[in-house]
């Protein structure tokens, strides 16, 4: 697995259950601004690894601003450091350059053998299609944490934040020809953690639970929410197990031009709907209760559920 994050806080608790799972072997992180700026991210990300003991786990930087347009983050849900004010030991090892480079180079090398888990804007997917088109048939699969099949979203009406970050590099990734899954906002907004969850960890001193309470802390206990969706998570989980979800395949079209719409995927639901050209398995429901315990249970953490399988 390769993972494309903006890491702030659900991409870190993403990073921890690829790190952690038994069948995962995360070769890399790349890192992409989004959240916070490109050296937030990438700081963010050296953090989280470290942290977990993944030293050898390289990362490498890529873009720092979307194909076109404003810049746009999410500062105000992950707080000003990206990372929800989490207390963790600053790295003491560098970033490396070039992800688009890297990830080329790794992909077509061992063509068929990586998935590619995106928890971002998809600026450095985008890129490295455009730079060599040979990509999209090596790559295994991508799954990505992105857009929403049944609005709403979560910066505008119709539009999901990693979409909305760069509606023309998810165009691009939505129109190749590569097997291709959306965890979408409509299915990562059912799977919640709540504070009642973060305080039954409180005793608990694995690096694993003082990671989930630490990035928590700011939603939790400065913005005072009810919950937080394992946005980031879903998408690895639903690489690593594809029945966590169902799903249908449908084509999926990303509004880059409209002044109210843009960053809307949007996703023919009619029972009429015409056969999808470059069909996007897209997911529509999940079993949030299973993959909590997955997660919780990868993480090594003790988890009691009451949640409802939707």
């Amino acid at each position: 697995m390769i993972l494309d994050v903006d890491t702030g806080v659900d991409d870190a608790l993403a990073i921890a259950l690829a790190l952690r799972h038994p069948e995962v072997q995360l070769e890399a992180v790349m890192t992409v601004a989004g959240n916070v700026s490109l050296e937030l991210t990438t700081r963010n990300t050296l953090r989280v690894l470290d942290w977990l003991g993944a030293t050898s786990v390289p990362v490498y930087a890529g873009a720092a601003s979307p194909l076109l347009g404003i810049e746009r983050e999410a500062s105000h849900w992950h707080g000003t450091d990206g990372l929800g004010g989490a207390q963790l030991p600053a790295s003491q090892r560098a970033s490396q350059p070039d992800a688009v480079a890297y990830l080329i180079d790794a992909v077509t090398r061992e063509p068929g053998q990586f998935t590619l888990v995106c928890t971002a804007p998809l600026t450095n997917i985008a890129l490295a299609v455009q730079k060599d088109p040979r990509l999209v048939a090596a790559v295994g699969e991508v799954v990505l944490m992105g857009g929403a099949a049944r609005p709403p979203g979560n910066v505008t009406p119709v539009a999901e934040f990693n979409v909305y970050a760069d509606p023309e590099a998810a165009a691009i990734v939505f129109q190749q020809p590569w097997r291709l899954t959306m965890v979408g906002l409509d299915v990562t907004n059912q799977v919640l953690f709540s504070p009642s969850e973060r305080d039954a960890l409180s005793a608990n001193t694995s690096r694993e639970a003082v990671l989930v309470r630490e990035v928590s802390r700011h939603l939790f206990d400065v913005r005072g929410v009810d919950t937080m969706a394992l946005h980031d998570p879903l998408a690895v989980g639903v690489a690593i197990e594809p029945d966590l979800v169902t799903t249908l395949q449908q084509e999926v079209r990303v509004e880059t031009r409209g002044e109210l719409t843009a960053g809307q995927t949007v996703v023919d639901l009619r029972p009429n709907a015409p056969p999808p050209v470059l069909p996007t398995r897209v997911c529509t429901g999940v079993d949030a209760a299973r993959f909590k315990a997955l997660f919780f249970e990868t993480l090594g953490l003790p988890f009691s559920s009451t949640a409802t399988r939707a």
